[in-house]
């Protein structure tokens, strides 16, 4: 199953999905404010019974409460910069998925890889103490030789565990992600990795779609700080009222200011400029983990050497195996040359995967902003 396949069985990424129920909020907060209105008027109804000489036996009475919010250049540059902002961090967001599935599927490959490789030496290691048992009985090694061995097996099956364990781990993190069966399918080599040059890289990283969405989101927030500090100063409200009492007929039209208490300005002013400090600080806090990032990804590139390849130790395996069997060498020795070779396989798919992870790196931070 290669990559392309998993990224055809993708499902929702969760965090795409919060994404979408923010900028959803915002919008809706947006919506309940509207010309120089703070929330949308609030109607009430009443009607009652009259007694007495009249010629209507009901009173009824209908009132209005409308919220002015006298700030509407607030409100539009939140619109507007929301409008910005949403298509930006929806790319960005899809990508960032992309991203982590990408990784997920690397994790499930280099874990199973890993699992193959402590399984095929499970069966050879059971034969290998039956070896060093006979070369004891014919007095060729030690007794040692076969405790050697068999403690080679029980760590061995140690080690099988713990990579059944983390292949299981991966296997349940990539179907988080992806529309898969719950046992362990076999997932396709990554290949060679294909590490990009980096001198292009400083360049499209500072026109990339991270830096826009950055600032895009940035701009949002402040707009939306602003707006919710209008809200909350906002203190008009224009009331109007139509009632039917009896024969008469009352129309009334006026405007209601709310007094604030004490310290209550004071204490709001001194939010909006902490708030807006604040989002200033997370802004620049933000722009400078993500330029380590890339300082750190681009270092890593520049110093990675060259592309690796997996490569198998099969055949020198096989030839340790055949060594111990002939009697050309000793248990002690064949286990630590297997363990050299085994060690320099694992070692191989770690960096294969490593360089796969670098170049998913690159790709995301120098993603352009296509919109």
């Amino acid at each position: 199953m290669t990559y392309e396949v998993l990224l055809s069985r993708a499902t929702s990424d969760p965090a795409l999905l919060r994404l979408e129920a923010d900028l959803a909020a915002r919008r809706r907060q947006l919506a309940t404010t509207g010309g120089l209105l703070r929330e949308a008027p609030t109607l009430t109804a009443e009607a009652g019974r009259r007694s007495g000489p009249t010629t209507s036996s009901t009173d009824k009475v209908a009132m209005v409460d409308a919220p002015l919010l006298l700030a509407p250049a607030v409100r539009s540059s939140a619109r507007e910069s929301l409008d910005r902002a949403e298509g930006s961090l929806m790319a960005l967001a899809r990508a960032e998925a992309r991203h982590r599935l990408r990784l997920a599927y690397l994790d499930a490959w280099l874990t199973a890889a890993q699992l193959r490789l402590r399984s095929s030496q499970l069966d050879l290691t059971n034969t290998w103490v039956r070896v060093a048992q006979a070369r004891v009985d014919s007095g060729s090694d030690p007794s040692y030789q076969v405790d050697l061995v068999q403690g080679d097996l029980l760590r061995l099956r140690t080690e099988l565990g713990d990579a059944q364990r983390k292949a299981s781990e991966a296997w349940a993190a990539l179907r988080a992600l992806t529309d898969l069966p719950v046992d362990l399918q076999p997932l396709a080599d990554p290949g060679p990795p294909a590490l990009p040059a980096p001198d292009g890289l400083p360049d499209s990283f500072q026109k990339s779609l991270l830096r826009h969405a950055l600032t895009d989101r940035t701009a949002a927030d402040r707009t939306a700080f602003d707006l919710h500090q209008a809200l909350k100063a906002a203190r008009w409200s224009l009331k109007g009222s139509y009632a039917s009492e009896g024969d008469e007929r009352i129309a009334r039209l006026g405007v209601a200011f709310r007094l604030p208490r004490s310290g209550e300005l004071g204490a709001q002013k001194r939010e909006a400029v902490t708030g807006r400090n604040a989002l200033n600080r997370e802004a620049e806090t933000t722009a400078f983990q993500l330029e380590s990032r890339f300082q750190t990804a681009l270092t890593r590139l520049r110093t990675f050497g060259e592309p690796p390849t997996t490569h198998s130790f099969d055949a020198a395996l096989k030839a340790v195996d055949l060594r111990l069997q002939e009697g050309k060498e000793r248990p002690s020795d064949a286990l630590l040359l297997r363990r050299q070779l085994l060690e320099a396989e694992s070692a191989s798919y770690q960096r294969l995967r490593e360089a796969h992870a670098l170049v998913a790196e690159l790709d995301l931070l120098t993603l352009g902003d296509a919109r």
